[in-house]
């Protein structure tokens, strides 16, 4: 992986949704543990899902409009070395699905961490 593997924009859009996740998680993470965390304010799990869900996806379209630029540069031959071109675009290509699922699967642990402490919550305001 070099550093023109960031020079991509389903990379830095990853990294954005990523970021806003976790901040999401962070902050409601905070407010539970804190006791300032109410179950009527339970609405934005859905969205935090979709957000989740979507970074995986991004991953995907990364790779899939890498492939589809390495074999246009090799159909149009703009290459010598047609081996070293497939392999250096397969690989951007996959780092794009990688990055997706290294910053979707701890963002989902941590969703469902939260959902845990929320039910928790819950059955002890139901007492």
């Amino acid at each position: 992986m070099s550093f023109n593997s960031f020079d991509h924009p389903v990379v830095w859009s990853i990294l954005a949704l990523g970021f806003v996740c976790y901040q999401l998680l962070t902050y409601y993470i905070i407010r539970v543990y804190s006791g300032n965390y109410q179950l009527k304010n339970a609405s934005w799990i859905s969205s935090a899902e979709i957000f989740i869900g979507a970074l995986p996806l991004l991953g995907l379209l990364g790779t899939i409009s890498g492939l589809l630029d390495t074999f246009h540069a090799m159909s149009q031959g703009e290459t010598l070395d047609q081996a070293g071109a497939l392999s250096q675009g397969i690989a951007d290509a996959l780092w794009t699905t990688q990055l997706g699922l290294v910053v979707a699967i701890p963002a989902w642990l941590l969703l469902g961490h939260i959902k845990h402490l929320i039910a928790k919550q819950g059955v002890a305001y139901a007492r």
